[in-house]
């Protein structure tokens, strides 16, 4: 199988495919340490889960519970 790059997102987020994800899972988990960068990994083209790091999430977490989400 061939390496795909993951594609950007007019919303900011790249998305790559789950089955090509798998080999190039240590360089995605870097990227979100390192840069920051969201990736979505998608079945069927559509997103089923996204790789960010736990700050993110966190931060996501704080601003839900301020809005009362």
């Amino acid at each position: 199988m061939t390496t795909k790059t993951p594609e950007m997102q007019p919303d900011g987020v790249q998305e790559l495919p789950l089955t090509h994800a798998r080999a190039q899972l240590s360089q995605l988990i870097e990227d979100a340490r390192e840069r920051d960068t969201i990736t979505a990994l998608t079945e069927r083209g559509r997103r089923r889960i996204c790789l960010v790091t736990p700050e993110f999430v966190e931060r996501a977490r704080q601003l839900m519970a301020e809005h009362g989400e």
